[in-house]
């Protein structure tokens, strides 16, 4: 089920967080995730997960507007996976860009994340 609650984050310009029967899915609008952004990222989803608490089951990163990375953004992807993780929840990479993809690829950060390209699959994953 797609998380459906309306946005949370101060800063709807760089990420909209939404939380719903356990899922935390945080939809980074910003085109890029670096130094000037990536802690505004990390601190909205950390608060979801803070507000869910126990009954965290999946962090959704929506990626689908973002097309470049860099080792701030990256940083901040493994420490909200390293997040969710405590919770006992997974990580998903929604709607990753081709440029981003690749990023994770060659940096073989890939294998951390379960990564799905549509709506569809999302759902069958979280149902």
């Amino acid at each position: 089920m797609l998380p459906e609650s309306g946005p949370q984050s101060a800063q709807p310009d760089v990420v909209d967080v939404t939380t719903a029967n356990g899922v935390v899915t945080g939809q980074i609008v910003a085109a890029t995730v670096e130094e000037h952004n990536a802690a505004t990222v990390l601190e909205a989803v950390r608060e979801a997960i803070d507000q869910i608490g126990g009954e965290l089951t999946h962090v959704v990163l929506d990626l689908g507007s973002v097309t470049f990375v860099n080792s701030s953004g990256l940083s901040v992807f493994i420490e909200i996976r390293t997040l969710a993780d405590e919770h006992g929840a997974a990580t998903v990479i929604y709607r990753v860009t081709e440029e981003v993809d690749r990023l994770f690829k060659m940096l073989r950060i890939d294998r951390l994340y379960t990564f799905v390209d549509s709506a569809e699959a999302l759902s069958e994953l979280i149902p």
